[in-house]
């Protein structure tokens, strides 16, 4: 055996515990930028090095300057700041693996290598309970045979060096077996992150009893240092069948494990329930993580909640050239598969029907607010609430280095003015007013998420947005003309008159975001010959036309437009979708918005 210090130590109390394991936080932290680069299971999110290294970090501030000489103590310190901090799937296994050491140290003041090896056997068990699906090449297979060769030399050794130094080795071979154990792995031509993150716990740990410092040596398990998005392009993927990665933490008396995990099992996977009866860590992947925390609130007091949406993890990585996020508002009226493509952030307008509130895109669909608003006495919508507008600049600001936003016109509500509010508590954010709304603000805001994810700078991101925006033309056709007398745009004289010569008039709206009308015609088969000759003199002699359409519950409308204008002009639908009730609430069912965008 090489490299053995002469100093020998035939216990851990305490306080030697706590200095390993700070010593394998600082090996795990520093070496936190290659777990995310090689992280691709269960989901190649780049986030297992963060997570890690967050679930130490808070282990290390939890300990404080705790001097306990008791092992039983100091590891459930330990445990407990673990379990508060566990990020990820990685992080809550870990923290169940250190709350299952401390139920195997309970009652020792310090313990031998066999004590030693007898709780981490026992830390393994319960890392593996708490696992509803646990599988062979991850983290958990390296603790579980490293805890097993731990169990079985620990009697030929009385020094912690050398028992630890020699279950070294065996970690690192289990680790390199990973690679064949799971498709992903072998596909990205990598071991697991997390399994890889405890073998550097584990170095940490060697290297401060073997030289009483950190030493900064790894081994090279083969991987080239592609950096971050290389492994995880190889097994890119378009979809999730779980896409939210939930954390809650949940705090009461005598917390059943076994019952919160039986409640949520049904809910997604990668479910581990980790902890003690009275704090528990559940983290699982699902579609329904309001629901996940409604269930988990009958067991406990939530005390801590985490949502990442993993596809949009998994797409920022691929395209991690991109250093411009985008925001605009739920009116601009793109489908959510853009808006997941290009990772636009969306503040949610409100509505009331009836004294009743929605969330606009939330908790209420266009559709569904069509079918309300034929049979409503009232309805209104207001910008979104300085919460809602808030929690997303906050969002797009932490994950890019700096922020465009697009929203709904000025003249039209005072979303703009809430988006300046709110930003401004944060840098490196441009607000621009949209000055439309519906897929007229939708194509300027897609034209400048495209740019963003070509990976031009934030100005240039910006000066496409406002190009879009001077470029950009709508026309609206309108069914009936009952909602916009409702409103007050139009007088009841004006409105009998037109329903009672079918007239069907087309709306514009201008740079300032003021409606007005450009012309009428009888009937619908005129109405959609007046929108082309409106369309063709706005392209006329442009190049590069872009269309989008939005439809009040009026779908065979929207497909006759794009029809028509596939054949006139030749060019596909940026995308078709039913119009925000901003549009809605003055037009009512049967209207159709058609933007179009040409470059000079």
């Amino acid at each position: 055996m090489e490299n053995i210090s002469t100093y020998r130590i035939r216990y851990l109390d305490g306080v030697r515990f706590k200095r390993v394991v700070v010593a394998a936080a600082d090996r795990l932290i520093e070496n936190s930028p290659h777990l995310d680069s090689i992280n691709v299971f269960p989901v190649p999110d780049g986030d297992t090095g963060a997570n890690m290294a967050g679930t130490m970090k808070n282990i290390v501030r939890g300990t404080g300057d705790s001097l306990d000489r008791s092992i039983e103590k100091m590891s459930a310190i330990i445990a407990e700041s673990a379990l508060d901090g566990a990020r990820g799937n990685s992080g809550a296994i870990l923290a169940q693996f250190l709350c299952g050491f401390a139920e195997g140290v309970k009652d020792l003041r310090r313990v031998s290598t066999v004590d030693f090896a007898n709780a981490a056997t026992l830390a393994a068990k319960r890392s593996a309970e708490a696992i509803s699906d646990p599988r062979e090449g991850t983290i958990l297979s390296v603790i579980k045979e490293w805890s097993a060769h731990l169990a079985d030399n620990c009697k030929h050794y009385n020094d912690f060096p050398e028992l630890l130094y020699d279950s070294l080795d065996y970690a690192r071979t289990s680790v390199k077996s990973t690679t064949d154990k799971l498709a992903d792995l072998k596909a990205a031509g990598v071991v697991d992150a997390g399994a890889l993150g405890f073998v550097y716990l584990l170095e940490g740990i060697v290297d401060f009893l073997e030289n009483g410092k950190i030493v900064k040596d790894t081994v090279d398990f083969g991987e080239k240092d592609e950096g971050i998005g290389a492994a995880q392009a190889r097994v890119a993927v378009d979809s999730l069948e779980y896409r939210y990665c939930t954390e809650y933490l949940i705090k009461g008396e005598s917390i059943d494990r076994n019952a919160v995990r039986d409640a949520v099992s049904g809910l997604g996977d990668s479910l581990i329930v980790a902890g003690l009866p009275g704090c528990v860590k559940v983290h699982i992947h699902t579609n329904e993580p309001d629901r996940v925390g409604e269930l988990l609130s009958t067991y406990g007091r939530i005390d801590k909640k985490k949502v990442d949406d993993m596809l949009v993890q998994h797409k920022r990585i691929l395209a991690d050239h991109r250093k411009v996020g985008v925001v605009s508002d739920s009116t601009c009226d793109i489908p959510a598969s853009l808006l997941e493509k290009y990772d636009i952030r969306i503040a949610p307008l409100r509505l009331s029907i009836d004294g009743e509130e929605y969330v606009d895109q939330v908790n209420i669909t266009p559709g569904e607010f069509y079918e309300k608003l034929v049979k409503s006495e009232k309805a209104l919508t207001s910008q979104p609430v300085p919460g809602d507008m808030k929690r997303v600049y906050k969002s797009v600001c932490a994950d890019y280095e700096s922020t465009v936003a697009i929203h709904l016109a000025s003249a039209l509500s005072g979303t703009f003015r809430a988006a300046q509010t709110a930003s401004s508590a944060f840098e490196n954010v441009e607000v621009i007013d949209g000055n439309k709304l519906t897929v007229a603000l939708g194509l300027p805001v897609l034209e400048a998420a495209k740019a963003a994810q070509k990976g031009l700078s934030a100005p240039e991101v910006a000066r496409t947005a406002k190009r879009a925006v001077e470029n950009v033309s709508i026309f609206v056709t309108l069914d009936t003309l009952d909602y916009a007398v409702k409103g007050g745009r139009v007088s009841k004289g004006q409105g009998f008159i037109a329903k009672l010569l079918n007239i069907k008039p087309i709306l514009t709206f201008d740079h300032n975001g003021k409606p007005s009308t450009v012309a009428k015609a009888f009937g619908l088969a005129r109405q959609e010959r007046a929108l082309i000759k409106q369309v063709r003199e706005k392209v006329y002699g442009r190049a590069n036309l872009r269309f989008a359409i939005a439809h009040a519950a009026a779908p065979d409308t929207a497909a006759r437009f794009v029809d028509v204008l596939k054949k006139e002009f030749g060019a596909e639908p940026e995308f078709i979708s039913e119009a925000s009730p901003v549009l809605g609430l003055h037009s009512g069912p049967g209207a159709c918005a058609v933007a179009v965008l040409t470059d000079e």
